[in-house]
Protein backbone atom coordinates (compact mmCIF):
# COMPACT_ATOMS: atom_id res chain seq x y z
CA UNK A 1 0.00 0.00 0.00
CA UNK A 2 1.28 3.60 -0.93
CA UNK A 3 3.13 4.73 2.35
CA UNK A 4 1.62 8.60 1.42
CA UNK A 5 -2.12 6.86 1.62
CA UNK A 6 -1.21 5.22 5.08
CA UNK A 7 0.23 8.35 6.85
CA UNK A 8 -2.28 10.19 5.84
CA UNK A 9 -4.89 7.99 7.52
CA UNK A 10 -3.02 7.90 10.40
CA UNK A 11 -3.31 11.71 10.57
CA UNK A 12 -7.24 11.43 9.74
CA UNK A 13 -6.99 9.08 13.19
CA UNK A 14 -5.02 11.43 15.37
CA UNK A 15 -7.41 13.64 14.18
CA UNK A 16 -10.91 12.12 14.60
CA UNK A 17 -9.37 11.06 18.41
CA UNK A 18 -8.40 14.29 19.75
CA UNK A 19 -11.02 16.84 17.73
CA UNK A 20 -15.02 17.00 19.46
CA UNK A 21 -15.62 19.58 16.55
CA UNK A 22 -15.99 17.09 13.86
CA UNK A 23 -19.91 17.28 12.75
CA UNK A 24 -22.08 13.85 12.61
CA UNK A 25 -22.83 15.05 9.13
CA UNK A 26 -18.68 14.66 8.11
CA UNK A 27 -18.52 11.70 10.58
CA UNK A 28 -21.64 9.61 8.68
CA UNK A 29 -19.66 10.67 4.95
CA UNK A 30 -16.48 9.30 6.39
CA UNK A 31 -18.40 5.98 7.72
CA UNK A 32 -19.83 5.54 4.32
CA UNK A 33 -16.69 6.29 2.13
CA UNK A 34 -14.68 3.81 4.14
CA UNK A 35 -18.12 1.42 3.66
CA UNK A 36 -17.59 1.70 0.08
CA UNK A 37 -13.71 1.35 0.17
CA UNK A 38 -13.79 -1.87 2.16
CA UNK A 39 -17.58 -3.27 0.61
CA UNK A 40 -19.12 -3.39 3.78
CA UNK A 41 -22.51 -1.21 4.06
CA UNK A 42 -25.21 -0.06 1.48
CA UNK A 43 -23.35 2.51 0.33
CA UNK A 44 -22.23 2.70 -3.33
CA UNK A 45 -19.40 5.22 -4.93
CA UNK A 46 -22.16 6.76 -6.95
CA UNK A 47 -24.34 7.79 -3.86
CA UNK A 48 -21.18 8.85 -1.97
CA UNK A 49 -20.37 11.42 -4.90
CA UNK A 50 -23.93 13.08 -5.02
CA UNK A 51 -24.51 14.44 -1.38
CA UNK A 52 -21.06 15.85 -1.49
CA UNK A 53 -21.76 18.05 -4.97
CA UNK A 54 -25.01 19.36 -3.45
CA UNK A 55 -23.27 20.75 -0.85
CA UNK A 56 -22.26 24.26 -0.89
CA UNK A 57 -18.62 25.48 0.79
CA UNK A 58 -18.62 28.75 1.88
CA UNK A 59 -15.27 30.52 3.36
CA UNK A 60 -15.49 33.96 5.09
CA UNK A 61 -13.42 36.63 6.69
CA UNK A 62 -13.26 40.52 8.06
CA UNK A 63 -10.49 42.58 8.67
CA UNK A 64 -10.38 46.44 9.58
CA UNK A 65 -7.84 48.80 10.25
CA UNK A 66 -8.49 50.05 13.42
CA UNK A 67 -10.98 48.79 15.48
CA UNK A 68 -13.42 50.92 15.33
CA UNK A 69 -12.03 52.15 11.40
CA UNK A 70 -12.28 50.89 7.39
CA UNK A 71 -12.98 47.80 7.09
CA UNK A 72 -13.22 44.86 4.67
CA UNK A 73 -15.19 41.49 4.14
CA UNK A 74 -14.29 38.82 1.99
CA UNK A 75 -15.85 35.04 1.31
CA UNK A 76 -15.39 32.45 -1.18
CA UNK A 77 -18.59 30.07 -2.10
CA UNK A 78 -17.87 27.04 -4.08
CA UNK A 79 -21.49 26.22 -5.67
CA UNK A 80 -21.61 23.61 -8.91
CA UNK A 81 -17.98 23.26 -9.32
CA UNK A 82 -17.19 26.84 -9.63
CA UNK A 83 -15.62 29.10 -6.71
CA UNK A 84 -17.08 32.60 -6.81
CA UNK A 85 -15.11 34.97 -4.87
CA UNK A 86 -16.79 38.09 -2.67
CA UNK A 87 -15.50 41.29 -0.98
CA UNK A 88 -16.96 44.62 0.10
CA UNK A 89 -15.81 47.52 2.66
CA UNK A 90 -16.49 50.07 4.65
CA UNK A 91 -14.99 53.13 5.77
CA UNK A 92 -16.00 53.18 8.97
CA UNK A 93 -16.97 49.74 11.04
CA UNK A 94 -16.04 47.10 13.07
CA UNK A 95 -14.12 43.80 12.68
CA UNK A 96 -17.00 42.05 13.91
CA UNK A 97 -19.37 43.41 11.59
CA UNK A 98 -17.04 42.81 8.56
CA UNK A 99 -16.45 38.77 9.68
CA UNK A 100 -20.69 38.70 10.02
CA UNK A 101 -20.99 40.63 6.40
CA UNK A 102 -18.48 37.77 5.37
CA UNK A 103 -20.90 34.87 6.39
CA UNK A 104 -23.59 37.10 5.39
CA UNK A 105 -23.36 37.81 1.74
CA UNK A 106 -21.76 34.54 1.23
CA UNK A 107 -24.79 32.63 2.08
CA UNK A 108 -27.01 35.60 0.57
CA UNK A 109 -25.50 34.34 -3.27
CA UNK A 110 -26.69 30.37 -2.31
CA UNK A 111 -30.49 29.28 -3.37
CA UNK A 112 -32.95 28.81 -0.32
CA UNK A 113 -32.98 24.94 1.02
CA UNK A 114 -29.24 24.77 -0.07
CA UNK A 115 -27.05 22.31 2.28
CA UNK A 116 -23.74 25.00 2.79
CA UNK A 117 -20.36 24.05 5.62
CA UNK A 118 -19.44 27.75 6.44
CA UNK A 119 -15.71 28.15 7.64
CA UNK A 120 -15.05 31.37 9.19
CA UNK A 121 -11.83 31.73 11.42
CA UNK A 122 -14.42 33.93 13.46
CA UNK A 123 -15.64 32.29 16.99
CA UNK A 124 -18.06 35.86 17.16
CA UNK A 125 -19.56 34.46 14.06
CA UNK A 126 -19.48 30.91 14.66
CA UNK A 127 -20.75 31.00 18.21
CA UNK A 128 -23.17 33.54 17.60
CA UNK A 129 -24.85 31.37 15.12
CA UNK A 130 -24.85 27.87 17.00
CA UNK A 131 -24.97 29.19 20.43
CA UNK A 132 -25.50 32.47 21.41
CA UNK A 133 -28.44 33.65 19.24
CA UNK A 134 -30.84 31.29 20.74
CA UNK A 135 -30.88 32.92 24.21
CA UNK A 136 -30.45 36.48 22.97
CA UNK A 137 -33.79 35.51 21.07
CA UNK A 138 -35.70 34.07 24.23
CA UNK A 139 -34.43 37.28 25.79
CA UNK A 140 -35.59 40.12 23.41
CA UNK A 141 -31.81 40.78 22.11
CA UNK A 142 -30.57 41.06 25.05
CA UNK A 143 -27.48 39.67 26.51
CA UNK A 144 -26.65 37.80 29.41
CA UNK A 145 -26.03 40.84 31.37
CA UNK A 146 -29.50 42.72 30.38
CA UNK A 147 -27.61 45.25 27.52
CA UNK A 148 -28.67 44.94 24.42
CA UNK A 149 -26.93 42.70 21.53
CA UNK A 150 -25.03 44.84 19.50
CA UNK A 151 -24.72 44.77 15.78
CA UNK A 152 -28.38 43.35 15.90
CA UNK A 153 -29.75 44.34 12.93
CA UNK A 154 -27.32 42.30 11.07
CA UNK A 155 -27.71 39.18 13.21
CA UNK A 156 -31.32 39.20 12.43
CA UNK A 157 -30.72 38.97 8.41
CA UNK A 158 -28.12 36.45 9.31
CA UNK A 159 -30.75 34.54 11.18
CA UNK A 160 -33.17 35.07 8.10
CA UNK A 161 -31.01 33.89 5.38
CA UNK A 162 -29.67 30.73 7.33
CA UNK A 163 -33.39 29.83 8.63
CA UNK A 164 -33.95 28.90 4.83
CA UNK A 165 -30.77 26.73 4.30
CA UNK A 166 -29.25 24.22 6.43
CA UNK A 167 -26.22 25.66 7.80
CA UNK A 168 -22.48 23.66 9.46
CA UNK A 169 -21.07 26.54 10.84
CA UNK A 170 -17.38 25.50 11.69
CA UNK A 171 -14.83 27.71 12.64
CA UNK A 172 -10.92 27.54 12.14
CA UNK A 173 -8.07 29.12 13.54
CA UNK A 174 -6.96 32.04 11.52
CA UNK A 175 -3.56 33.21 9.71
CA UNK A 176 -2.67 29.12 9.97
CA UNK A 177 -1.82 28.00 6.69
CA UNK A 178 -5.25 27.35 5.60
CA UNK A 179 -5.70 28.24 1.85
CA UNK A 180 -9.21 29.33 1.87
CA UNK A 181 -8.84 31.20 4.94
CA UNK A 182 -6.20 33.15 3.73
CA UNK A 183 -7.75 33.95 0.41
CA UNK A 184 -10.96 35.62 2.31
CA UNK A 185 -8.11 37.71 4.46
CA UNK A 186 -6.95 38.94 1.00
CA UNK A 187 -10.01 40.03 -0.54
CA UNK A 188 -11.04 41.78 2.96
CA UNK A 189 -7.98 43.56 3.15
CA UNK A 190 -8.05 44.52 -0.47
CA UNK A 191 -11.74 45.68 0.04
CA UNK A 192 -10.64 47.80 2.86
CA UNK A 193 -11.13 51.64 1.52
CA UNK A 194 -8.06 53.85 1.70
Amino acid sequence: MNSNIINKLNKLISFLEDSSSVSSTDLNNLESAVDAILGTGETTTESLLKPSQDIIYIWSDGACSGNPGPGGWGTIVEMDGRLMELSGGSRKTTNNIMEMLGALEGIKRTPPGSSIVLTSDSQYVVKGMTQWIHGWKKKNWKKADGKAVLNKEIWLELDEESSKRTIDWKWIKGHAGHPENERCDELAREAIPQ
